[in-house]
């Protein structure tokens, strides 16, 4: 969490936030350096284009210096299919953290997975609870049975949709992620009663309200973000992250300055130092020029 989170909290809901006011979380560091970005409902909207005027202030971010990586909760290869469509160079951050990938050398930097026996025991659960669950592993998603979702799924985020008999069989093969879909009504309760249950073995998370998302202990955007800082030498104060959801309230908290995105979860706002417009008002820009003119944006 950033040193002054209590005071600057929520300070403001606009457009583009002022980033050299006196009292601005801002002042409490010299340089950014890292800067994280969730996708959907932050980057983009619901007609999920990347707007050139986003793709323009990401790249005077970069040439002043900072490092841009994406981090969300889709595969690796619908999120470098947006980092490539936004300019954003850095690494990957992918599956609510459980993987970050170094688009330079094309290589993982961090990658964690579910053990057989948390994976199996995942599994059973969303099995029996939800119509749909998806089970991804490298670059596939496994579905015991195909619908029109998982078909539309497949489309939507161009990843390959494989079949198989058992997803309990395929437990030892150590998934990244397990992902149950289901009526918002019933997967709230199943996100709970699996955290529950599970004890702490997996990181149970709820990036939209009909996702039940499991992933391994040690994932998690903060997590993530964190590692990735440590590796590049970012302290936390140099670290922006900036996201709408649940899954980003953790790297929103832990970051030097925590961004949200206004409508966004109210876990992520509660979290923020500042709150910025939604896609469709181009706040993610105009929070990204402002951060370039404050002079505080540099090298690691």
């Amino acid at each position: 969490m950033g040193p002054s989170r209590e005071s600057n909290r929520n300070r403001s809901v606009r457009s583009c936030l002022p980033i050299n006011d006196d009292n601005d979380a801002s002042d409490d560091v010299s340089i950014y350096s890292l800067i994280a970005l969730d996708i959907d409902g932050t980057m983009v909207g619901e007609d999920r284009i990347v707007n050139p005027d986003l793709v323009e202030a990401i790249s005077r971010v970069q040439s002043l210096g900072a490092i841009v990586s994406i981090a969300t909760g889709r595969t690796l290869a619908p999120a470098m299919r947006v980092a490539g469509q936004a300019g954003a160079a850095g690494p990957v951050i992918c599956f609510q953290g459980a993987m970050t990938f170094d688009q330079a050398t094309r290589s993982e930097i961090r990658h964690v997975r579910l053990d057989e026996q948390v994976a199996a025991e995942a599994i059973s659960a969303l099995t029996s609870t939800v119509p749909e669950v998806m089970m991804f592993v490298g670059d596939d998603v496994w579905v015991e049975q195909r619908s029109e979702w998982t078909n539309e799924y497949s489309q939507r985020m161009g990843v390959a949709i494989r079949d198989t008999g058992s997803l309990l069989a395929m437990a030892a093969r150590r998934p990244t992620a397990l992902v149950g879909v289901g009526d918002p009504d019933v997967v709230g309760p199943l996100v709970e009663s699996m955290h529950e249950q599970l004890g702490g073995s997996a990181l149970v998370t709820h990036s939209l309200p009909m996702f039940c998302e499991v992933e391994a202990i040690g994932a998690g955007k903060d997590n993530a973000l964190q590692h990735l800082a440590a590796e590049i030498g970012v302290g936390q104060p140099g670290v922006v992250a900036v996201g709408d959801g649940k899954g980003d309230q953790s790297m929103i908290e832990w970051a030097g300055l925590g961004v949200a995105i206004e409508n966004g979860h109210p876990g992520a706002i509660a979290a923020a130092d500042l709150v910025i417009a939604p896609p469709d008002r181009s706040g993610l820009a105009e929070f990204l020029e402002a951060l370039a003119d404050s002079g505080k944006i540099g090298p690691p």
